[in-house]
């Protein structure tokens, strides 16, 4: 996120004229070598922008980037330490990366649109100035695109929207039984066909502030997103999450950091719980060059409160990478694979699943992005479904999903959503072949 001390540092950098002492650099590179707090390290590379030293600062903010990718303010500043280092090429992919990912106030947006044009522009057999010269001129007056409220970040989203399939109705409307005397052909009842309505998105992500725990720290984090449609009542959601997230440092200087999450998870339809569920996972983060890398574990508990015999003990290992591309846009690519362990009476025993995203996010203009989302899940069940299915034949389901959202930015911190998505699953039992989209227009604000 933006803070407002960069400003201070901005202003700073285009009023002194003097160098520091070769003592007072000497502690400096030794404090940055020392710390392990991301914040620590942002105030660290700030003094450093102050003090005249882009290699030191850069230093530290790559670190912080490493640590937080989410902190808008540390790319802006890692942007222009890179500059100042006399290296334009890895500062333009900085800004890019900054305008692709967050949603700045028109005033900032400018003023990050004219140094990534006036450093494209560059010769590349000239140098950017170096450090001791001027800066170019930063904005007077920028508004945070986030703004911290006693220590609480976070993003609430609204909108309205259709959807095709608010049942997973069926998509066939025949399917065949395995009878005695014989395979039979049956019509299905409209009721299990898709049914289509209006419905209304609220949703809430939250995070709390943090605190020191152990070398890291942690804080707590909530996630909320309900449902309601227009007419069919018992298929509205609600989906609540909440739990805590710890943040370890990363481990000197390129190192990557990991994190814990513990949540708790009650999933409702029609205003009743569906399942409770308990969830712990790690995650390790590493950078590499321009790209990000992840590696994941997931053991999650399930209990069903309607159909007990569908709880369940899942178990997953994932990996992914995001890499920054050149113009603005970022690539990224994961792969999850999970086990489902069932209890003694569910239908087709424990399942394994297999699920690839890829995801394009794209900078149309400084105020403008569009992410595009394939995605393609694949499970197959270890046992028989149903004697009266392919005479108890194992189930197999393959889905695909393929998601755009074009989001504008309209006031700092305001952002306008439009989400198309539309999902294909097939299977080699036709009960669970299903097909649906969804439209939303809504609203997002961030703090």
């Amino acid at each position: 996120m933006l803070r407002p001390g960069h400003l201070l540092v901005l202003v700073l950098l285009l009023a002194c004229t003097g160098t520091q002492a070769q003592d007072n650099t000497s502690s400096l590179g030794q404090q940055i070598s020392a710390a392990q707090d991301p914040d620590q390290l942002y105030q660290l590379g700030l003094s450093a922008l102050a003090a005249r030293q882009p290699q030191l600062a850069r230093q530290a903010l790559e670190r912080v980037v490493s640590a937080r990718p989410e902190f808008a303010g540390a790319w802006l500043d890692l942007a222009l330490a890179t500059f100042q280092c006399g290296d334009p090429v890895a500062a333009i992919e900085h800004l890019a990366y900054l305008r692709s990912q967050f949603s700045l106030p028109p005033a900032l947006a400018a003023q990050v649109a004219q140094w990534f044009d006036e450093w494209q522009a560059i010769p590349q057999n000239q140098l950017p100035p170096q450090a001791g010269q001027a800066l170019p001129a930063a904005p007077v007056n920028p508004v945070n695109p986030v703004t911290q409220r006693a220590g609480w970040v976070g993003e609430f989203h609204l909108g309205l929207g259709h959807d095709s399939n608010v049942n997973n109705g069926l998509a066939r409307r025949q399917i065949t039984l395995s009878l005695p005397t014989g395979d039979t052909l049956v019509d299905l009842d409209n009721a299990y066909r898709p049914r289509a309505d209006l419905f209304a998105l609220f949703g809430l992500t939250l995070g709390g502030p943090s605190v020191k725990l152990w070398a890291g720290r942690i804080s707590p984090l909530l996630l909320l997103r309900s449902k309601e449609l227009a007419n069919d009542g018992d298929y509205s959601t609600l989906d609540l999450q909440t739990g805590l997230v710890y943040q370890h440092p990363p481990s000197g200087e390129g190192g990557g950091n990991w994190e814990a999450h513990l949540m708790a998870q009650q999933f409702s339809l029609g205003g009743q719980p569906l399942f409770n569920g308990l969830r712990l996972s790690t995650v390790r983060n590493q950078a590499w060059q321009a790209c990000k890398g992840s590696a994941s574990a997931d053991l999650e508990a399930r209990a069903h409160q309607r159909v007990p015999s569908l709880s369940g003990n899942l178990f997953g290992l994932g990996v992914g990478l995001l890499c920054r591309l050149s113009a603005g846009n970022s690539l990224s690519l994961s792969v999850k694979t999970s086990l489902d362990r069932a209890g003694p009476a569910r239908a087709g025993g424990n399942s394994r699943s297999t699920e690839l995203q890829l995801r394009l996010d794209h900078a149309i203009s400084p105020t403008q992005s569009l992410q595009s989302t394939w995605q393609h899940l694949r499970t197959a069940d270890q046992a028989g479904y149903s004697p009266l299915l392919q005479d108890n034949a194992p189930r197999s389901l393959q889905r695909n999903t393929l998601s755009l959202s074009l989001r504008q930015a309209i006031a700092p911190a305001w952002e306008a959503r439009l989400n198309m998505e539309h999902f294909v699953q097939d299977s080699n039992l036709a009960l669970f072949e299903q097909r649906g989209s969804q439209l939303l227009l809504g609203l997002a604000y961030r703090f």
